[in-house]
């Protein structure tokens, strides 16, 4: 499984990247969402992500309706069967080693 962040500025071109055939192959993709990006959905709100290279200090910033962003996900959820969805601060919660600071995760095991 490949996921990606919903705060990531690519994150538009990753829902999409199953439209085309061929494209990417052998691999379930999933949206980590987080109650932040669910809030602005419901409260019709504007979603901004930004991205520095440590390398170079450029940024790269994206601006999307949360709405629109998430219909989007919606769509292409019908369209291909994909992305999933994977809320992420639910799946945090239940980690049984949510109260370690020092631990962090990055993926599931679906």
């Amino acid at each position: 499984m490949i996921s990606l962040d919903i705060n990531h500025p690519d994150i538009l071109s990753f829902i999409n990247c199953k439209e085309e055939l061929g494209n990417i192959e052998k691999a379930n993709i999933s949206v980590r969402i987080n109650n932040d990006f669910m809030n602005k959905v419901s409260n019709d709100l504007v979603h901004q992500t930004s991205f520095t290279r440590p390398e170079t200090g450029e940024t790269v910033i994206f601006a999307i309706p949360a709405k629109e962003l998430f219909m989007n996900i919606c769509y292409q959820a019908w369209n291909t069967a994909e992305p999933g969805v994977l809320f992420w601060d639910e799946i945090k919660s239940y980690n049984i080693l949510n109260t370690n600071d020092n631990f962090k995760f990055s993926g599931i095991n679906p």
